[in-house]
C-alpha cells in the first residue's frame, strides 16, 4: 500500500512529460550491449548468428557507454585485438542495417577500424585517414565509398542502411538522415569471422575509444524505426522466443465496402497486418468476384482500418513482405477459380501500390515467400495446371527468372501450405486433381536459382489429403493450418507443426478454431514477433463457399489471448461533445475499459503512458466517425503502478489516471 501511495505522490508532484517509446524488435544477426561478461559478451540478437557469446580478444568493457558499459579500445591490430563474432558473413544480396555508438576517437589523425572482415567479399569501416578528419567510411572492393561526416570524436550514433530494392546505402547520424549513395547490387559473403573493434590485420580502435550498442540487422530499417531507436535501448527479454501454444479468437473482421473473406492474402509490415484482395462478400454466391479491398489490423493496438485499395481486383494469390515493402504475387482478377493474370504489385506505406514487372507464368493458388530482402519466390500454383516450378522475382532488378530445379513430375500443386526459413522452402499438402498430404523440403544452394528437393514424412492429417491449407515458417517451426480434408467431414480443426531443427513432425497439435475452422488459407498465414513472443495470424478464410462474416484467429500464448482494442458502443444518438471517461474498473488487473465520445468525424489519438511519461501502448491512432467508443486496455505485460491515458482529437485533450495492481 505504501508503494502505491508513493507512486501516486510522484505523479501529483512531478507532472506528466510524455514521450514516445514504442517497442521495436532486436536485430536479427548481431547485437552487443557490452554490459555482461569478462572475456566474452553475449550476442542478444534474435535469432542471432555466430557465437552466442563473442570472444573479447585483448579487449575489455567498462563504463561510460551510450546507456551503460561499452567496448573499450586497447590499440594494437586485428591480429590480436578484436571482438570475434564467430559469424562468417552470409548476407548475399539481401538488405541489411548496421548501427553503432562511438565516442572518444581522435578527430584529426590516426586511422583505425571499427568493424569488418575479409576485403574481397565483404566490407570494413574505418576512421579518419582516407575518410577525412572527423569522418568514417564504409568501403569494399567494387562498391562506392560510403562516407559519414562530422561524427568524431563523438558521441555519435551512426546507421548504414543497405536497401536491396533501390540498391543504395543510406546513412543516418543521431537518427537524422545524412546521405544516400547509389550502389551496384551487393553480394556479400565471407570465409572468416566478422570482427568488431578491428578488421583483418589492420589497426584496432585506439586506447580509450568506445563502441556501444553494436546492432547488425538482417533487414533495411526505415527512417521511422531509426528515429525511434537510435537513442533507446532495445528490450532483449533475456531469453528465447516464446512459441504459441493455443488458438485465440480476436473477433470479427470488419467488412468495408467490397470487403473480402476468402481467397485473400495477408502479411505483416511494421506493426500492421495487411489483408489484401479476395472474394467479395456476396451471400448465396459460391464463387464471388475478386476484390480490390485492403483491410488493416494494428498489431499493437488491435484496431481495424481500411487500407489503400489494390490497383485491380485480386484473388487467389499471395502477399509477401520483402524489405520495407509488400508484394502481391499471383492470383487473378475474375474470381477464385477464374483465369490468372500476369500483374504483380508493390506496396509502400508512403506511396501506396505500384505495378512491378509482370510474372512470366500467370498462376493462382500459389505461395510467395521472401528470401532476405532481395529475392521473392513464387512457388508453384496454377488452378488447373498444377505448376511444379518456382518463379523468382528480384526487386532490386525488377526482373523475373526461374529456379533450375522443380519438384519431380506429378508433384506440382496449387492451394497448398508453403513457407520459407533460412535456406529451406517448405511445401505440404494441397490439390492437384486429388487431395494431397505429401511434404517436401527444398534447400536453396549457393544462389537463389539452385534448389534441391527432398521428400519428408507426410503432413499428419487424417484421410488421403488436405486441400487449401495454409503454412508459415518462423523460429525453427513450420506451421500447417489445415483446410478441407478428404474424405469428409471436410473441416479439420488441427494445426500441425514441423520442427525444422529435428526434421520431424511434433506430437503437439494445436486445436481451437472450432466453428471457425475454414479453408482457403494458402495466402493467409503470416506472423509477427513482438517482445520475444511469436504470433501466427490467421485472418479469415471461408468454408463453406458462401459466407458473410469471418474472424481473425491468432496462435499465441495465454497472455496473447487477452485482446486490447476499441469498439463502437451501441448508440443511435450521436454525442454532442468530446468526453473521456474514467476507466472501469479502477484499480484493475489486468484488463479495464476506457469510454470516450467524439461529436464529429476526424483523427483520434488515444495512448497510454507510464509514470515516467513514456508511451506504453497506442489504443487509437486513426480517423474515426462521430460516435461513442470503448477501448479495452490489457496490462498483462506491464508491471503494477500508475498509468495515464490521453485522448487527443480536434484540439480537444484530456488525460486521466488509472492504477494497475497485480
Amino acid at each position: 500500500m505504501k508503494t502505491i501511495i508513493y507512486i501516486i505522490c510522484l505523479y501529483l508532484f512531478a507532472g506528466l512529460n510524455i514521450s514516445n517509446s514504442q517497442t521495436y524488435n532486436v536485430p536479427e544477426i548481431l547485437y552487443y550491449k557490452f554490459d555482461a561478461g569478462t572475456n566474452t559478451t553475449p550476442n542478444l540478437a534474435i535469432p542471432g548468428q555466430g557465437s552466442a557469446n563473442a570472444d573479447l580478444v585483448n579487449m575489455t568493457m567498462g563504463p561510460t557507454g551510450q546507456f551503460n558499459n561499452a567496448l573499450i579500445g586497447n590499440g594494437g591490430t586485428g591480429t590480436g585485438t578484436h571482438l570475434n563474432s564467430g559469424w562468417n558473413m552470409n548476407l548475399g544480396t539481401s538488405g541489411w542495417t548496421i548501427s553503432l555508438w562511438i565516442n572518444n576517437f581522435p578527430a584529426v589523425t590516426g586511422t583505425s577500424y571499427l568493424f569488418g572482415n575479409d576485403i574481397t567479399t565483404s566490407f570494413r569501416c574505418f576512421t579518419n585517414g582516407a575518410a577525412g578528419a572527423g569522418n568514417i567510411t564504409l568501403r569494399s572492393n567494387g562498391i562506392t565509398n560510403i562516407n559519414v561526416t562530422g561524427v568524431l570524436p563523438g558521441p555519435s550514433v551512426v546507421h548504414f542502411v543497405y536497401d536491396a530494392v533501390l540498391s543504395e546505402v543510406r546513412t543516418y547520424v543521431n537518427g537524422t538522415f545524412q546521405s544516400s549513395v547509389p550502389q551496384t547490387p551487393f553480394n556479400f559473403n565471407a570465409a572468416v569471422p566478422f570482427k568488431v573493434g578491428s578488421y583483418g590485420t589492420a589497426s584496432s580502435i585506439p586506447v580509450g575509444a568506445l563502441i556501444d550498442e553494436f546492432r547488425f540487422y538482417g533487414r533495411s530499417l526505415d527512417a521511422a524505426e531509426i528515429s525511434a531507436t537510435w537513442n533507446q535501448t532495445l528490450p532483449t527479454g533475456g531469453g528465447q522466443l516464446v512459441n504459441p501454444d493455443r488458438v485465440c479468437d480476436y473477433g470479427l473482421i470488419p467488412q468495408y465496402a467490397g470487403g473480402a473473406l476468402g481467397g485473400h492474402a495477408s502479411a505483416a509490415l511494421g506493426d500492421t497486418l495487411y489483408i489484401a484482395g479476395g472474394s467479395v462478400t456476396t451471400t448465396g454466391v459460391t464463387n464471388p468476384p475478386a476484390s480490390v479491398t485492403v483491410t488493416r489490423f494494428s498489431i499493437n493496438s488491435n484496431n481495424w482500418s481500411e487500407g489503400r485499395p489494390l490497383p485491380t481486383p485480386k484473388v487467389g494469390g499471395d502477399l509477401v513482405k520483402c524489405g520495407n515493402y509488400l508484394y502481391y504475387i499471383g492470383g487473378g482478377s475474375i474470381n477464385l477459380t477464374g483465369a490468372s493474370d500476369f500483374f504483380a504489385y508493390r506496396y509502400s506505406q508512403d506511396s501506396g501500390w505500384t505495378s512491378v514487372a509482370n510474372i512470366p507464368t500467370a498462376v493462382s493458388g500459389n505461395v510467395a515467400e521472401a528470401w532476405g530482402d532481395s529475392v521473392i519466390y513464387c512457388i508453384m500454383g496454377g488452378w488447373t495446371s498444377y505448376f511444379r516450378g518456382i518463379q523468382i522475382y528480384r526487386p532490386h532488378l525488377n526482373e523475373w527468372s526461374r529456379a533450375n530445379d522443380s519438384l519431380p513430375a506429378t508433384f506440382g500443386r496449387r492451394s497448398f501450405a508453403g513457407g520459407l526459413q533460412d535456406n529451406k522452402i517448405f511445401v505440404g499438402a494441397g490439390f492437384s486433381g486429388t487431395f494431397r498430404k505429401d511434404f517436401w523440403v527444398g534447400t536453396i544452394g549457393s544462389n537463389a536459382n539452385e534448389i534441391s528437393w527432398a521428400q519428408k514424412s507426410d503432413v499428419p492429417s487424417r484421410g488421403t489429403g488436405n486441400s487449401r491449407p495454409g503454412g508459415h515458417a518462423v523460429n525453427n517451426r513450420f506451421y500447417v493450418v489445415t483446410g478441407e480434408n478428404s474424405p469428409g467431414p471436410n473441416q479439420l480443426d488441427s494445426i500441425f507443426i514441423w520442427s525444422i531443427a529435428d526434421s520431424s513432425w511434433l506430437s503437439q497439435v494445436i486445436t481451437g478454431r472450432g466453428a471457425q475452422t475454414t479453408s482457403n488459407y494458402w495466402g493467409l498465414i503470416s506472423s509477427s514477433v513482438i517482445n520475444n513472443k511469436v504470433k501466427i495470424w490467421i485472418p479469415g478464410g471461408f468454408f463453406p463457399a458462401s459466407v458473410t462474416s469471418t474472424k481473425l484467429m491468432v496462435l499465441s500464448d495465454s497472455i496473447g489471448c487477452l485482446v486490447t482494442g476499441v469498439q463502437n458502443s451501441v448508440s443511435a444518438v450521436l454525442p454532442g461533445e468530446f468526453s473521456l471517461s474514467q476507466n472501469y474498473p479502477n484499480p484493475f488487473n489486468p484488463v479495464t475499459k476506457i469510454n470516450f465520445t467524439i461529436p464529429k468525424q476526424g483523427f483520434v489519438n488515444l495512448k497510454v503512458y507510464n509514470i515516467l511519461g513514456k508511451e506504453v501502448m497506442t489504443l487509437v491512432n486513426e480517423v474515426r466517425q462521430a460516435g461513442s467508443y470503448n477501448a479495452v486496455f490489457n496490462g498483462a505485460d506491464l508491471s503494477s503502478g500508475v498509468y495515464f491515458y490521453k485522448l487527443e482529437a480536434f484540439g480537444f485533450t484530456d488525460t486521466k489516471r488509472m492504477l494497475l495492481i497485480k
